[in-house]
């Protein structure tokens, strides 16, 4: 009998194709004897991924995470659906998505920084990393070190700076990444549909995360209060603008005032109207009576103009009557001093009455000019009364507006009054914006989650296992079965033969004997 060993060099080729239809179908005990064979190989990998996922868990710090739940109030619902004909659905997710890209702004990643000095917090700026991530570092340093990047923008060299403008750069530069690293690592996602963002942040620190997601939550209540005020007074202002509401500072209204100050006016002129009357009646009684009568019921205040004229005309007049007096008591009214007295006197009573004339005159203008002006004031106040009546129904919607105003304005300085107190911490009601679920204190590790880990390494393994074993197979470069040597060598399989000696190969089991085919 010819002994000879058919080792293959390559891999094995496919089965025929001209086989029967029964061999078009999986071999499930050809396969069972595959996966028996590669045991140890899966063995292996799956106890090198879970070691690999032990050594994951030792060399990662443990993360906390504290979660708050912020509620959107539904009247949000009835606003959107009143400035829109779209969908009510679509608005509102619109305007949830609106409120979560708020919460994830650079604005109130900035306000958190600042309240918390978090770009002087070691723990936030270098917290503890992981093995992999420090390995992962270690690359990227070392690709800088290669691929050297200008530390400043516009490559200006950043030693050639004072100390003082240095430490100004460094100092903004670690706010600013800050303010980026926590806008990144902040969590806000909408629960399910509901009209609730859940806020979270995770650290490595349970206090710190506490403390961020708390100050997040009160700093974005705080905003959304600050925006509402903000809203009220701009409404109250354009309703005022739009309607001609204009107010002092005092707050009163531009209208009521101005009727104020018209009917002071109106008052003032109906005095100046009824004084100037009573002048110009009393004068042109006066002038009325005669010439004769005008030296004694001509009584001039010291106030007036022609006062000093008439009063040195009265003073002649007097001085002559004496004198005439005197000389017709001594010489008779005949006597020529007499005759020319008497005329000087009549003279002077005639440029008296003239004066008062004139006086009677200028009085009639006052009075004219005082009741035109009454009559013009009347005027204005009936307009400024009916533009007041008008503007104090609007202002009834005006005054809505401004308790709404005043009320949230009052609301945002009460709560940033309190806004350090322990009990303040509670859920705040406010218009639109409440918090339903206050941050806690995480009391335990959030991630790495270890059944998570190790239940990952293993199917990891598992897989990697499988993987060699399939190579294993494919790459056989021996008979193990007579159905090996019928299907790829096209000979007859007359029987297996034991290994010479009667001791079993190394890497062989029982019932698996190196093949060697006879002919």
């Amino acid at each position: 009998m010819n002994y000879a060993n058919f080792p293959l060099d390559k891999r094995m080729p496919l089965p025929n194709s001209d086989a029967g239809d029964g061999e078009d179908f999986i071999d499930i005990e050809r396969l069972l004897g595959m996966a028996a064979r590669q045991a140890k190989v899966v063995a292996v990998c799956a106890v090198i991924g879970l070691f690999l996922g032990l050594l994951y868990l030792q060399t990662t710090p443990p993360k906390y995470q504290s979660v708050a739940s912020v509620l959107i109030d539904e009247g949000l619902n009835k606003i959107v659906d009143d400035i829109s004909a779209a969908s009510t659905t679509m608005q509102t997710d619109s305007a949830i998505l609106s409120q979560i890209e708020i919460l994830t702004s650079t604005r109130l990643a900035a306000v958190v920084v600042n309240k918390l000095k978090l770009d002087q917090n070691d723990t936030f700026m270098n917290p503890p990393q992981s093995a992999l991530a420090q390995g992962i570092g270690l690359i990227r340093g070392l690709i800088q070190y290669v691929r050297p990047s200008s530390s400043m923008p516009g490559g200006a060299d950043f030693s050639k700076l004072d100390p003082a403008a240095r430490d100004a750069l460094i100092a903004t530069s670690r706010r600013d990444y800050a303010i980026l690293k926590l806008q990144n690592e902040i969590r806000a996602e909408r629960i399910g549909r509901s009209y609730v963002i859940a806020l979270g942040y995770q650290a490595t620190d349970p206090a710190l995360a506490n403390a961020i997601t708390k100050t997040y939550a009160d700093a974005y209540l705080a905003d959304q209060l600050r925006q509402s005020s903000q809203a009220a007074s701009l409404a109250v202002e354009k309703f005022r603008a739009e309607h001609g509401l204009a107010a002092n500072s005092d707050g009163q209204l531009m209208s009521d005032k101005q009727l104020s100050d018209l009917n002071a006016q109106l008052i003032v002129a109906q005095a100046d109207t009824a004084r100037a009357s009573a002048r110009y009646q009393q004068y042109k009684a006066i002038v009325d009576s005669g010439s004769e009568n005008a030296f004694k019921d001509a009584a001039i205040s010291s106030d007036q103009p022609s006062s000093s004229v008439i009063s040195a005309l009265k003073t002649r007049y007097l001085t002559v009557a004496k004198r005439l007096q005197d000389v017709e008591a001594n010489f008779g009214p005949e006597h020529p001093q007499a005759v020319a007295l008497s005329k000087e006197k009549a003279d002077i009573s005639t440029q008296i009455f003239g004066e008062l004339k004139q006086l009677t005159e200028s009085y009639r203008n006052e009075y004219e000019v005082a009741q035109a002006r009454e009559t013009a004031l009347r005027a204005n106040v009936a307009a400024a009364q009916g533009k007041s009546s008008v503007d104090n129904q609007t202002q009834v919607k005006l005054r809505e507006l401004d308790q709404q105003a005043t009320a949230l304005t009052t609301l945002y300085q009460t709560f940033l009054g309190r806004y350090e107190e322990a009990a303040q911490q509670q859920s705040f009601p406010v218009g639109k914006i409440r918090i339903i679920s206050d941050a806690s204190m995480p009391m335990a590790a959030s991630s790495p989650r270890t059944i998570v880990v190790l239940g990952l390494s293993l199917v990891l393994g598992l897989l990697m296992g499988a993987g060699f074993g399939g190579l294993n197979e494919f790459n056989e470069r021996f008979f193990r079965t007579g159905e090996d040597v019928r299907d790829r060598v096209n000979l007859k399989f007359l029987g297996y033969l034991p290994t010479i000696g009667g001791k079993l190969g190394k890497d062989e089991k029982p019932g698996e004997t190196q093949v060697d085919a006879k002919t």
